[in-house]
């Protein structure tokens, strides 16, 4: 139908599913000479016993992008082991808060499939030396009838393991686990 007035570049179709049209299309014709052309002999135009109403498209206005959430400041992380299975993370956090710690966050790791708890997690500080202090504070500690064993860790636990590559040419692997590796034999 539109081609009688030019070249038909582009037909677009308003879908409200994969098979029902919504009764409206977007037509681009060649160059603006044939635009009016076609609007100009098709407009009130019937078509399949409806009557066609034309107007130029107009520009979709962008709506502007949110600015990207803020990025977190580096965080100093511990990792915690020995902890008992019933613990969550809010418990962890404010076991480490009631005892006087600056806590950024804390999480307590579970194994997929079946959902279990790990013992282990990582508490987070803003600053090595709060970091510091909760290691030497919270080591042997006893939480929930079980000693903790604390210790450093370079990675936080939100990093997957296969991006924990290392630039000084060591291995993946997470000082965690490492950590949870030697523990797991002075059982």
């Amino acid at each position: 139908m539109f081609e009688k007035f030019g070249t038909v570049v582009d037909v677009e179709l308003s879908m409200y599913s994969k098979t029902r049209n919504r009764g409206l299309a977007f037509i681009t014709m060649g160059s603006p000479e044939e635009a009016v052309a076609a609007l100009t002999n098709l407009e009130s135009y019937e078509f399949e016993g409806r009557t066609l109403k034309m107007n130029y498209a107009k520009l979709k206005k962008k709506k502007p992008s949110p600015p990207p959430p803020p990025k977190p400041g580096p965080t100093f992380n511990l990792f915690v082991a020995n902890l008992p299975f019933e613990a969550k993370s809010k418990d962890l956090k404010e076991f480490f808060i009631t005892e006087g710690a600056n806590v950024v966050s804390a999480e307590v790791i579970f194994h997929d499939n079946p959902r279990r708890p790990s013992g282990y997690g990582f508490v987070a500080f803003k600053t090595r030396k709060e970091a510091d202090d909760a290691l030497s504070t919270f080591s042997e500690k006893e939480f929930i009838g079980r000693q903790l064993r604390v210790a450093r860790s370079r990675q936080f636990v939100k990093q997957r393991k296969e991006d924990a590559s290392h630039s000084d040419g060591t291995s993946g692997e997470l000082e965690s686990d490492k950590i949870l590796a030697d523990t797991a034999n002075d059982n």
